[in-house]
């Protein structure tokens, strides 16, 4: 079930009330106590467009909390040992032959890429002011990826890769650090359009924490879109009113609405209507459906910021 809109405006807003709404002024206000910090971002980096829109989305991040920005390109392990392998072979896209893997060409092209990939790393931190670091590691991609977030606040991954599907679901490697992860994980598509930003907060302490990096991330300009979830319609509207409660003192543009129910397509629809350009989502001891979850993280369009 969806409720009306609540809209909190800014006080020198004059403009009239539009039917179903209501607008509540709103006053400056320091961020919650208790607030999760982001000081480090590591942005895992390869050769995908994915790759490229996680860096700038990271960046992004990291000017706004004034955060280190860390890329990390993994050599994996597997390629390589499959390179040792005689049967070993290769087609390059827009060929049709095939070729063997030779290791030292594969070498030769790891050590191109990186040093492509430090570049980049190294002119968008200055393009964006903030501090910029670059390793290469060698090993399983996904397990380095687990250990790097053991040294950071927030890893920056593409959605997709290297696959042609723009519409894929998640990936093996994905869900694995989704799951595994200690850290905020931020999940980024290629050509995301600017647009609001939406949190879904589910009353949890975790949904607090989505609802304050929204809105440090929304204090500069923007447009901060809070939908509530419950599985009973009552909660739901209870768990709004402490939404805008715990929000209310926030000079900052904000709507309300609620859903309840376990449909995950429900869901989906709402935050696709949005055309946003993040979502914000709870993990670990959230509310929310993990059916409602799973189904964002697969086909939500927006970059998803997840937060434990």
């Amino acid at each position: 079930m969806i409720n009306q809109n609540k809209k909190m405006i800014d006080p020198s807003n004059d403009a009239p009330l539009e039917e179903g709404e209501t607008h509540v002024v709103l006053e400056p206000n320091a961020m919650a106590a208790g607030q999760q910090v982001i000081r480090r971002i590591t942005v895992a980096l390869d050769a995908s467009s994915d790759s490229r829109a996680a860096l700038v989305a990271a960046a992004l991040l990291a000017e706004t909390w004034k955060a280190e920005l860390h890329g990390l390109f993994v050599e994996d392990i597997n390629l390589l040992r499959l390179s040792e392998l005689p049967f070993a072979r290769e087609i390059l896209f827009a060929e049709s032959e095939l070729r063997r893997i030779e290791r030292e060409e594969l070498l030769r092209r790891l050590r191109a890429r990186a040093a492509i990939l430090r570049q980049e790393v190294q002119e968008i931190a200055a393009e964006y002011r903030i501090a910029g670091t670059f390793q290469v590691m060698r090993g399983s991609v996904g397990k380095e990826l687990l250990a790097a977030v053991l040294d950071t606040d927030l890893l920056a991954i593409g959605r997709l890769g290297h696959s042609i599907a723009h519409r894929a679901p998640l990936g093996s490697t994905a869900r694995a650090i989704i799951a595994g992860a200690t850290s905020a994980v931020l999940l980024v598509r290629a050509e995301v359009a600017m647009g609001p930003i939406v949190a879904l907060y589910d009353g949890s302490d975790v949904g607090r924490r989505v609802l304050d990096l929204a809105v440090s991330l929304t204090e500069r300009g923007g447009d901060l879109r809070v939908l509530v979830w419950a599985e009973d319609e009552a909660v739901a509207f209870e768990t709004r009113q402490l939404a805008a409660h715990l929000l209310e003192t926030h000079a900052i543009h904000i709507q309300y609405q609620h859903l309840s129910g376990d449909n995950p397509q429900f869901v989906l629809q709402w935050v696709n209507r949005q055309k946003a350009s993040l979502l914000l989502l709870g993990a670990g001891r959230a509310n929310l459906s993990d059916h409602i979850f799973q189904m964002l993280l697969d086909e939500a369009e927006q970059n998803i910021l997840i937060i434990r």
